[in-house]
C-alpha cells in the first residue's frame, strides 16, 4: 500500500511596497559641483572640444590663406606662363595678328607671348602642339598658312560670282589655339585663355575694317562691268559675318580638367 504524506506550508504575510518611502533622487547634470566624476567627465569634454576647434580653425584658417593667396597680385606670378604665338602667313594677316598681339594690355602684363616663326616647327601646323604637350609652354596660338591668301579668294569670289552663293566660309578657322586645362585649369581659364580671346578680337576688329575698305573699293570699281549687280550685293550681304570674324579661332583642350575626361585622355594617349 502507498503511504502519503502531507506538507503543511505556511502563508508569510507579505508587506505592502506602498508603505515604504520613495526616496528622492536629484538627477545628476554635467554642470553639478558635488559629483566629482562627473566634473572630471566635464573637463576631459570641454578639453576635448576645445582641441578640435582650434585644429578646425587652423585647417580652415590654411585653407582660407591658400585661396585668397591664389589670386593675390596675380600679375607678378604669372609672368612666367609662357604662350606660343606662331605665324604660317607671312602675309597681311600676319600683320593684325601679331600686332594685336603685341598690344594686347592683359596678355602683355600677365603672360610671356613667345613670338616664333613656322621654321621652328619644321614649317608644320601640327609641331606646335608638341610644345603644349611636352609643357614647354602652356598654349600655343597659330596663324595657318596662306591665311591672307585665302580670305582674299573669298572676297574676290563672292564679288566676281554671277550666281548667289550662300557661305563665305570656304576653308578652316585661321587660327587654331591649343591649350591644357588639366595642367591647371584655374592658370588657363582665368588668365591665359582670356588673354588670347581679347587679342584675337582686336585683331578681329582691325582686319575687319581694312577687308571692308578693301570691299568698298572692288565694289565701286567693278559697278560698271558686266557683273550682274543685284547678285553682286547680295553675295556681299553674306559677308558681314565674316568679315566680323575674318580670323575665326578653334580651341584646342587637350587634357581637359574636367572629372574622367581628362583620365581617358591621359590613358588613351
Amino acid at each position: 500500500m502507498f503511504a502519503f504524506h502531507y506538507q503543511r506550508f505556511d502563508y508569510i504575510n507579505a508587506e505592502d511596497p506602498a508603505e515604504y518611502a520613495i526616496p528622492e533622487i536629484e538627477p545628476a547634470h554635467i554642470w553639478s559641483k558635488t559629483r566629482t566624476d562627473i566634473a572630471t567627465i566635464r573637463k576631459n569634454f570641454i578639453r576635448q572640444w576645445l582641441f578640435a576647434s582650434i585644429e578646425l580653425w587652423i585647417l580652415i584658417f590654411m585653407i582660407s590663406t591658400l585661396y585668397l593667396g591664389s589670386g593675390h597680385n596675380p600679375n607678378r606670378y604669372t609672368g612666367n606662363v609662357d604662350v606660343a604665338v606662331v605665324d604660317f602667313d607671312h602675309d597681311l594677316a600676319s600683320y593684325y595678328f601679331l600686332n594685336a598681339f603685341r598690344t594686347s594690355g592683359p596678355g602683355n602684363l600677365t603672360l610671356h607671348w613667345r613670338y616664333k616663326d613656322q621654321s621652328d616647327y619644321n614649317n608644320n601646323v601640327d609641331n606646335a602642339q608638341l610644345d603644349v604637350e611636352n609643357g614647354y609652354v602652356w598654349a600655343s596660338v597659330v596663324l595657318r598658312p596662306n591665311t591672307t591668301l585665302y580670305i582674299n579668294q573669298t572676297l574676290s569670289e563672292f564679288i566676281d560670282s554671277s550666281t548667289l552663293l550662300t557661305s563665305p566660309f570656304i576653308f578652316t578657322s585661321p587660327i587654331l589655339v591649343t591649350y591644357e586645362d588639366g595642367r591647371n585649369s584655374f592658370t588657363v581659364n582665368n588668365y591665359i585663355v582670356p588673354a588670347i580671346r581679347q587679342a584675337l578680337a582686336v585683331a578681329n576688329v582691325q582686319y575687319g575694317q581694312t577687308l571692308r575698305q578693301e570691299l568698298i573699293a572692288n565694289l565701286s570699281s567693278s559697278s560698271n562691268s558686266s557683273t550682274n549687280r543685284t547678285v553682286q550685293l547680295m553675295n556681299t550681304f553674306q559677308l558681314g559675318s565674316f568679315l566680323a570674324d575674318p580670323l575665326a579661332a578653334t580651341y584646342e583642350n587637350l587634357r581637359p580638367a574636367s572629372p574622367y575626361v581628362g583620365l581617358l585622355l591621359f590613358l588613351s594617349n
